[in-house]
């Protein structure tokens, strides 16, 4: 930077010096040429003067507008120099005068008064003018010399300083290039040999993860083949127990018993058909709901019919995927509604039973179970032991969501809204 600003500084004062120079050259030619105008001027009027030719005043003025420019152009030019300003108006009223003599004797020689021509340049006043003015002239053209030369020695001066600057910096410039080639090549080197042993680092960190990953893969594998051989058994017992309760539900006489058993086999049934899809299923973490729900009502509706023969069950379930406890509860609240509507909704035995289950907004689901029955009157006890609306209750606050009965004209609907939140994905 400090080079820089260095170099800048002396290009601004080599700047400087050339403009001054050409300012002194300006000013001395203006000088020189002013000198010259007032010359021709003198000459031109001389002649005319003695041969009274006119083709003498054309030089004339030619020569006498030139002046007046040239004056101009010193008067712009002088105005740097130290007290030029009373030089400036001196030389100013000595042209003034001069050219008023001038055109005084031509106009007298136009009107051939020779007499009074003779006695004006008898005065000699022309020439002191003159004289003055090349006094002046050789001052201002003396001092735009000594401006040129000083500016010429001082523009060498600043041309050597500018050379040395110049060196210095080309020094600095190749002492930093080589040290930083220098540092460039050490810092490659060592960041090719941290490279290596990265890539080193990383091909054991591989070799383990790979390892690693193995050993998990055939512990993932173990475990899904014991959890598939758990729900094989469990959904084996459930059935077993199902069974059971079916031969006790023989032996008994009691028509109430019968019924409660029939129910109870039921809810075995809604468990044990989870773990058997789970069995066959490649993921055994979650349940789609359209294949369980449509086993679990067709189910329903073959055992209900054998009890109650004039009602249909319909349904509508869309392809939902819930997790395996999820759907555990919700296949529960399902049978017990489904059971209750075959019970109690149409005494005279004849009418129709609509499932739905649908996708709602937000990641919730609305299971709808709902009839053309009698209805349900708010405030009237549940009929039977209440067994079943304890089980809807403790399977709604296991899903986290709340049952709503709607009244409609005629019949009744549930509505039951939970989530369905998507589980999260587990790495493999």
């Amino acid at each position: 930077m400090a080079i820089v600003a260095t170099n800048f500084w002396l290009g601004q004062r080599a700047q400087s010096y050339f403009d001054n120079a050409i300012e002194a050259r300006d000013t001395r030619i203006a000088a020189v040429e002013l000198r010259n105008a007032m010359q021709t001027a003198e000459a031109s009027e001389r002649g005319f003067v003695i041969t009274g030719n006119e083709i003498y005043l054309g030089p004339y003025q030619t020569a006498k507008a030139q002046a007046q420019r040239h004056l101009k152009t010193l008067q712009t030019l002088l105005t740097s120099y130290p007290n030029s300003a009373s030089t400036l108006q001196r030389l100013s009223a000595i042209i003034t005068t001069k050219f008023d003599e001038l055109d005084q004797t031509i106009a007298l020689k136009r009107d051939r008064r020779d007499a009074e021509i003779l006695a004006i340049f008898h005065t000699n006043r022309g020439k002191a003018l003159t004289d003055e003015a090349n006094v002046f002239f050789s001052g201002i053209i003396g001092r735009a010399d000594d401006r040129l030369t000083s500016g010429v020695a001082e523009q060498r001066a600043n041309s050597g300083w500018l050379r040395l600057v110049s060196a210095i910096g080309g020094f600095v410039i190749v002492a930093v290039v080589g040290g930083a080639a220098y540092s460039a090549a050490r810092y490659t080197r060592e960041l090719r040999d941290t490279r290596d042993e990265v890539a080193a680092l990383n091909s054991e960190l591989e070799q383990r993860v790979a390892t690693r990953t193995e050993d998990l893969a055939k512990a993932r594998d173990r475990a899904e083949v014991l959890l598939s051989e758990v729900n094989h058994r469990v959904a084996n017992s459930l059935a077993l127990v199902s069974s059971l309760v079916n031969l006790q539900s023989k032996a008994v006489g009691d028509q109430a018993a019968k019924g409660a058993l029939a129910e109870t086999q039921d809810r075995i049934f809604a468990i044990s058909l989870v773990h058997k899809r789970l069995y066959g299923s490649a993921d055994v973490r979650s349940v789609d709901l359209d294949a369980y729900l449509t086993g679990l009502l067709d189910h329903l509706r073959t055992s209900m019919r054998s009890q109650v023969h004039g009602v249909s069950l319909s349904y509508d379930i869309e392809p939902i995927e819930l997790e395996t406890d999820t759907s555990i509860n919700l296949g529960v609240v399902v049978t017990e509604l489904v059971t209750n509507a075959f019970k109690y909704a149409y005494p005279a035995g004849v009418g129709e039973i609509r499932v739905r289950l649908s996708r709602l907004p937000g990641e919730q689901a609305e299971l709808v179970v709902e009839d053309d029955g009698v209805g349900r009157a708010d405030g009237v006890p549940a009929k039977g032991t209440g067994l079943g609306s304890r089980i809807i209750n403790a399977m709604c606050i296991s899903l986290g969501a709340k049952l709503e009965y709607r009244p409609l004209e005629p019949g009744t609907a549930a509505h039951l809204v939970f989530s369905a939140k998507p589980r999260r994905s587990t790495a493999t």
